[in-house]
């Protein structure tokens, strides 16, 4: 039988991932001894907290074998290290290092998997950075709008951001428009914010936080459709914590006449299963926000269909683990992909009809 080397890679980093993060910095801190002498040995455990953070993504392209999951990731951490004003070397060192310790750590056969991975994320760092814009329009009402909530959140105050949706809402404004105009251009908007290191990652939270709040607030105008005699389950895969986009996903379909079962972060496949049975859904829709968690769902689709459940529901897929590369949707085994909220009820209804 064939050996299967990705998944050996796979298994063997995860073993060794501490002991691989810190040869990672012990290198990187010989060959630039200057540049992290001031940071100290605080410092020093945050470079082996992050050496470890490159794994998982490194990991999840080569069990693809796609280069452009670590590519996109490497483009990130570019972008993130600008606003910090760390110089490209250290990225780049830090590839090299990563490179170097695992010819070291890992058997000869694994090398021709991962040496290419790491070569396009180095390729990937004399790309040119472009600074990311901002995608709300200030020149409409739903742009002013939008700016004002995101105004309101970074300064903290809640109660401001509460009374600019429902003022909006009880003027007619679309509960759907607040949530694809508003709720979803605002989250983008901080997480550009944030990337640029213009806010902290505690604001960030806040913000996010205070959003999920103020969904909450809008159920009333949600839950009144009238029912189409459809269930739909709605949850992140295992291990993943970011929902307000699945979320979003659920209450789109309340708003168009469908019962739905929200499971939230983090949810197990089989948790998953137990709700498809015991509300006899006809659809599922998944959501994976970070990139290494594509393994994971690719093993919750496959533990679905291989359940009682599996022949009863169409399998819907997205999050921006899935945006990035959105051409190989169908490399998860799904059904269905949609972008964003809307386009899921699009998807949901021909996969149904």
């Amino acid at each position: 039988m064939e050996t299967n080397l990705p998944k050996q890679f796979e298994i063997l980093v995860q073993q060794q991932s501490a002991t691989i993060a810190e040869k990672i910095v012990e290198l990187q801190y010989r060959l630039q001894p200057e540049f992290w002498k001031p940071y100290g040995s605080e410092g020093r455990m945050i470079s082996v907290r992050d050496a470890g953070y490159h794994l998982p993504f490194l990991t999840e392209a080569v069990m693809a074998n796609d280069p452009r999951v670590f590519k996109d990731y490497v483009a990130w951490v570019k972008t993130l290290f600008k606003g910090l004003n760390f110089p490209d070397s250290v990225m780049i060192t830090t590839l090299k290092c990563t490179k170097e310790v695992l010819q070291e750590v890992l058997p000869n056969e694994l090398h021709p998997i991962f040496e290419p991975i790491i070569d396009a994320g180095l390729s990937q760092m004399n790309e040119q950075v472009h600074e990311q814009q901002s995608a709300i329009d200030p020149t409409t009402s739903i742009g002013l709008l939008t700016q004002s909530y995101i105004n309101s959140l970074l300064k903290g105050n809640r109660h401001s951001a509460s009374k600019l949706i429902m003022e909006a809402v009880e003027k007619g404004v679309p509960v759907k428009t607040i949530y694809m105009e508003v709720f979803q251009k605002s989250q983008y908007e901080i997480g550009r914010l944030w990337l640029s290191n213009q806010i902290s990652v505690a604001v960030e939270h806040f913000c996010s936080a205070a959003t999920q709040s103020i969904m909450s607030q809008l159920y009333p105008f949600i839950f009144t459709t009238q029912r189409v005699g459809k269930t739909m389950v709605a949850a992140c895969v295992g291990g993943e914590l970011h929902e307000i986009g699945i979320r979003m996903v659920a209450d789109f379909f309340e708003m168009d006449g469908w019962d739905t079962y929200y499971l939230g972060a983090n949810s197990p496949a089989n948790s998953i299963i137990k709700a498809i049975e015991s509300n006899n859904a006809q659809v599922v829709a998944l959501s994976a926000a970070m990139p290494f968690h594509r393994q994971l769902m690719r093993e919750t689709i496959s533990k679905i269909q291989q359940s009682n459940a599996g022949s009863n529901v169409k399998i819907m897929i997205g999050g921006h683990a899935v945006n990035t590369t959105r051409d190989d949707w169908r490399s998860f085994n799904a059904d269905g992909y949609a972008p964003n909220a809307q386009e899921a009820i699009e998807v949901a209804n021909k996969l149904t009809a």
